[in-house]
């Protein structure tokens, strides 16, 4: 008896939270949306106790609808919604693969929308600037949860942690953001004439 009291005193407060998370998250995206491209310069850092890694790297993405070109200091990984792109510096090796829808749903293009499929939404906590939220994935996979900060003023994410279910966290933090830039139509493609002795591996 106490345990369905308890079920149903918590029910209420589950629902508000519930309630105000997709309120915040509904404000972002109308304004991702409202948006023609973004870039984004961010810091990535991993830590995993069982794996001893704790690194960082710093990156920038570029983000154009289903179009994106993330760069990194060992690799930059390009898509023009038909093949991706994964040039290896150090190796001076670019791969080619066709996009596949299923495996794409973490992909570089949907770090802004993450929260917009397959998963339940909880309100955390908020400050003067930020609002945190909890992701819980609807199915199981690699990941238990992701937290979400999202910056009130500018109705966007600011950051976000993945956990798995290792005890392991990988920490996105958005350090600069522009948006409704001017691209060359070859910018979601990659450039051979950039880079002319490149080996290429065509997996398509």
């Amino acid at each position: 008896m106490h345990k369905i009291l308890f079920i149903f005193l918590t029910l209420p407060s589950f629902l508000f939270s519930q309630d105000k998370a997709d309120e915040i998250l509904n404000e972002v995206s109308k304004k991702t949306a409202s948006y023609s491209n973004i870039e984004a310069h961010f810091t990535n850092t991993i830590i995993s106790e069982a794996a001893d890694i704790n690194e960082s790297q710093k990156g920038v993405l570029f983000l154009q609808g289903d179009l994106y070109r993330l760069e990194l200091k060992e690799q930059t990984i390009i898509s023009n919604g038909e093949s991706n792109w994964i040039h290896l510096i150090d190796e001076n090796e670019v791969q080619i693969t066709e996009v596949d829808e299923e495996e794409e749903s973490l992909n570089p293009s949907k770090l802004f929308t993450i929260y917009q499929e397959g998963y339940k939404t909880q309100f955390i906590s908020e400050n003067s600037n930020l609002y945190i939220i909890d992701l819980i994935p609807e199915e199981s996979g690699s990941f238990i949860k992701v937290e979400l900060r999202i910056n009130k003023k500018e109705a966007r994410i600011d950051g976000f942690t993945l956990f798995d279910k290792n005890g392991g966290k990988y920490t996105y933090d958005v350090n600069l953001f522009k948006v409704n830039q001017s691209f060359d139509n070859d910018f979601f493609q990659f450039n051979y004439n950039e880079h002319p002795n490149v080996d290429v591996i065509d997996l398509r």
